[in-house]
């Protein structure tokens, strides 16, 4: 802020300003403060190192095809397109609980299961058989945490295939429990338990 002092000239009925130049000094030495010029130089490196990382030293891969739109990337990085089959249910089941702590793990919690948890249901998840999910059913509700039901369901459907089933004997299905923390996040059962 500048201060200014207004005088009156008697003979010519004009006014005179008269800026305090000390303030004005002030104002400018703030601009050029240490940490105003150390902003300014971060900036400057990070704007240099930035620029720096986008140059290319060695070939570039060739532009993917015009005509295909760029897919939107999975939750998880598990591919279960391409899963190698099975020998036995127990295997699957384990294999299934990998699959959908991957796709959820944002999710999910490791390390000691709390006393009591928030939420137990278990759901009986039936597949065709290139391993989609045909019908997820309710096998227990969790009374106390309903919505917890619901988030269950969720986080099995985020996984789009769990793997061939065709070479194990029908039904083709297995159950799965979730506990879930006060967090609403969750651990399986198959995997704590390790069966």
């Amino acid at each position: 802020m500048r201060y200014a002092d207004t005088t009156s000239d008697l003979n010519t009925n004009t006014s005179i300003v008269h800026v305090d130049t000390a303030q004005a000094d002030i104002d400018t030495v703030a601009n050029t403060s240490p940490r105003h010029v150390n902003y300014k130089l971060w900036t400057a490196v990070l704007c240099a190192a930035v620029l720096a990382g986008c140059t290319s030293k060695g070939p570039s891969a060739p532009p993917p095809p015009a005509s295909a739109p760029a897919a939107a990337p999975a939750p998880a990085a598990v591919s279960s397109s391409n899963l190698p089959p099975v020998a036995s249910w127990a295997e699957y089941r384990r294999r299934a609980a990998k699959l959908i702590m991957a796709a959820n793990t944002s999710n999910t919690f490791t390390g000691p299961l709390q006393e009591p948890m928030w939420g137990v249901p278990s759901v009986t998840i039936m597949l065709n058989a290139d391993g989609s999910v045909r019908l997820i059913d309710m096998l227990r509700s969790s009374k106390i945490a309903p919505e917890s039901n619901s988030l269950a369901q969720q986080a099995v459907r985020r996984v789009p295939n769990f793997g061939s089933v065709a070479n194990l004997p029908r039904p083709w299905q297995f159950n799965e429990t979730f506990l879930y923390n006060d967090n609403k996040r969750f651990q399986l059962d198959t995997i704590v338990s390790g069966r």
